[in-house]
């Protein structure tokens, strides 16, 4: 093999083991109504903000992989339009939680008084 093909070979192995070697990014994301939730920073992040100006609190319900049959739930109940507020990235009306473990399920729901919550169904 000639110099100039060793070095394309060298690259090519080096590609590979950067690209098997990187930690998987994925984020989960789902929409009902006025919520809106997603994750962030490698799923270790969950953020719920409330799109609409209708009056319903919104909230994120999701398991993370420390504690895997624990529902853990997020609340936004500062109704958009009120006072603005921020998350740490500039998200408008955006509650955030704070970064654990790996958030594998999730889903995100409008919170209707004495009526049952319209959720967005569980995201995997």
């Amino acid at each position: 093999m000639s110099g100039r093909g060793m070095r394309r070979a060298a690259v090519g192995v080096l590609t590979v083991i950067a690209i098997a070697g990187a930690s998987p990014a994925f984020a989960l994301s789902a929409s009902r109504g006025g919520a809106r939730g997603w994750t962030e920073q490698s799923a270790s992040v969950m953020n719920i903000q409330d799109t609409q100006d209708d009056g319903h609190d919104v909230k994120a319900e999701y398991y993370r992989t420390a504690h895997p049959s624990d529902k853990l739930t997020l609340w936004n109940k500062q109704a958009y339009g009120d006072t603005y507020f921020e998350d740490n990235d500039g998200n408008a009306w955006t509650v955030e939680s704070g970064k654990y473990s790996t958030i594998f399920k999730m889903q995100v729901c409008e919170v209707y008084d004495n009526w049952p919550d319209a959720c967005s169904g569980w995201v995997e």
